[in-house]
């Protein structure tokens, strides 16, 4: 979120999951905080409010994301 240290990223609560090369996206515990953002607060979404940040650096936008991961399994673990 804007404002937020980007060390936070590494935080398990702001991980957002795994690719794990065979068609599943692994989610971690931030995919259920940004599809909460996404159902409850959409105007957060407008501008640069929530950056996305990939394990290479790469900022990605959250359709950006959502359209990169749309074609795979989403598995939760519990």
């Amino acid at each position: 979120m804007q404002g937020e240290p980007v060390e936070n990223c590494m935080n398990e609560t702001n991980l957002l999951g795994e690719d794990n090369g065979f068609g599943v996206f692994w989610a971690g515990s931030g995919l259920e905080a940004l599809m909460n953002i996404v159902n409850k607060h959409p105007e957060y979404l407008v501008g640069k409010a929530v950056d996305i940040i990939t394990d290479k650096g790469q900022y990605l936008t959250v359709e950006e994301f959502l359209k990169s991961i749309e074609k795979l399994k989403v598995r939760i673990q519990k």
